[in-house]
């Protein structure tokens, strides 16, 4: 059965565009599925193309993945040698580059997170920041993109992430606090002029639930809420009780932008610009 994308934004035949010129990156995680077609020339998605389900009635990742490459031309015939994988999986630890050690990735994440699962545990150096990013995917989905994706290379979000935030932020506020909204799920990166204070995964049911994690997050890191600069991204409508709830509590609130060297194509025009900017800044930052 096939599955239907939540978002379908394209040109008139994607798969007419020369692979030479293009990059394929594709987000993954527990419950959803993303991944744009970027035409690197001309600075343009030719695709954007997003998938969810529900992991409880739909089964293991790598089942629903397998089913999504399949029925997907472009990710099922895409050449393999521009193709980057985004594991966005909560099992993260930064690890502070003098203590790291090969030895010390799996240990660091069973003490964290657990020592009963037998999922990899991957990891790798954060560009401009002196940290190790160790993290664990699901042993049987990054089997799959090997065999599906041979020579694609491999980063998890919250490390793009950072190396997005050197690329793009402009100036390093005094307090910045960056949110990338799911739908029933948040990343969260603070920093205090430039330096990274936390990064963090949180699942919520509703805008209370949103607001106790950031509120405390400010509290427990010293972060003054009426200066913290609020930089939103992904799933969150300027009209939705979320932003709202937000705009209570937080004094300097934007949203997140594409960089003018992204070309807006008429089919992004239909949703706000801050849907897909983290997607399209991470295609660039590969």
């Amino acid at each position: 059965m096939a599955i239907r994308p939540d978002f379908d934004i394209h040109n008139e035949d994607p798969a007419a565009e020369d692979p030479v010129q293009c990059r394929l990156l594709i987000e993954v995680g527990p419950s959803a599925l993303t991944y744009v077609l970027l035409n690197v020339r001309g600075m343009r998605p030719a695709l954007i193309r997003s998938f969810q389900w529900n992991p409880q009635k739909a089964g293991p990742a790598d089942e629903v993945v397998r089913v999504l490459i399949d029925q997907e031309p472009i990710l099922s015939q895409f050449p393999s040698n521009e193709v980057f994988l985004i594991y966005n999986f909560p099992e993260s630890n930064l690890v502070p580059e003098k203590y790291f050690s090969d030895d010390c990735a799996r240990p660091v994440t069973s003490l964290v997170y657990g020592d009963l699962s037998t999922d990899l545990v991957l990891d790798e150096k954060i560009p401009w920041f002196e940290f190790h990013n160790v993290y664990r995917v699901p042993r049987q989905l990054h089997y799959l993109m090997q065999e599906k994706f041979p020579n694609a290379r491999f980063w998890h979000f919250y490390s793009l992430q950072l190396k997005c935030y050197k690329m793009f932020t402009a100036k390093e506020e005094p307090f910045f606090l960056k949110i990338y909204f799911y739908p029933d799920q948040m990343q969260v990166m603070i920093f205090k002029r430039g330096q990274l204070q936390l990064v963090q995964h949180f699942v919520y049911q509703d805008s209370k639930d949103v607001l106790f994690n950031l509120l405390n997050c400010c509290h427990q890191l010293n972060i003054n809420r009426e200066e913290v600069i609020v930089e939103l991204s992904g799933m969150i409508e300027k009209k939705s009780a979320l932003y709202e709830a937000l705009d209570q509590y937080f004094l300097h609130i934007r949203f997140d932008s594409m960089e003018d060297s992204i070309l807006t194509t008429d089919e992004m025009l239909q949703f706000p610009n801050h849907f897909f900017s983290s997607l399209l800044k991470m295609a660039i930052c590969v």
